[in-house]
């Protein structure tokens, strides 16, 4: 069965918004818990749209529903920190994405975490963080997107955590036949 085929099958009786759904679900995405603290309180939420904005100022932007508490708290706090996740971070992410394990959900407890320098909370062996300060804030749809000028970023090299198919990977080098 070819792909068209297999996407056109799936797609009876389905809604757009299904369709949309399950085929972004087919595309990998680095995973992030994001982190914010001040007076609004302190919060951390699992998501799986993050990327770079801008190189020249280094600037971050991600997506969060805007019916999450975390959302309206970084608005408020004006910071927050992007913490890529490593391959090892699966409970981490399981944990600010609302499912209680170890911890109870969306326990800080559930890691060891350092302060950032605008705000927000810096993951111990995070892949990278990136520490910001609110920049800007759009709405899209059911979604937010923030955007971050990096006041501080912070990197180890390891093996990222990615999100595909409705579960969590760890990426393996694709080997090149010469």
């Amino acid at each position: 069965m070819s792909t068209q085929a297999s996407v056109s099958q799936h797609g009876q009786g389905s809604s757009e918004r299904d369709l949309f759904v399950a085929a972004m679900g087919h595309v990998a995405a680095p995973v992030a818990v994001i982190t914010t603290d001040g007076p609004a309180g302190r919060f951390g939420i699992t998501v799986s749209s993050v990327t770079s904005a801008s190189a020249d100022p280094p600037m971050m932007m991600a997506c969060i529903n805007r019916r999450s508490p975390a959302f309206a708290a970084i608005i408020e706090n004006g910071c927050f920190v992007i913490n890529m996740l490593s391959h090892d971070h699966v409970g981490i992410a399981e944990n600010f994405a609302g499912r209680a394990g170890a911890f109870p959900a969306f326990d800080f407890g559930c890691a060891a975490w350092k302060p950032g320098q605008a705000g927000g909370w810096l993951l111990d062996g995070a892949l990278a963080s990136f520490d910001c300060t609110l920049e800007q804030s759009v709405d899209v749809g059911t979604h937010g997107v923030i955007i971050g000028g990096v006041r501080h970023t912070c990197l180890r090299p390891t093996m990222t955590l990615l999100h595909f198919r409705r579960a969590f990977h760890r990426p393996e080098p694709v080997l090149h036949n010469s």
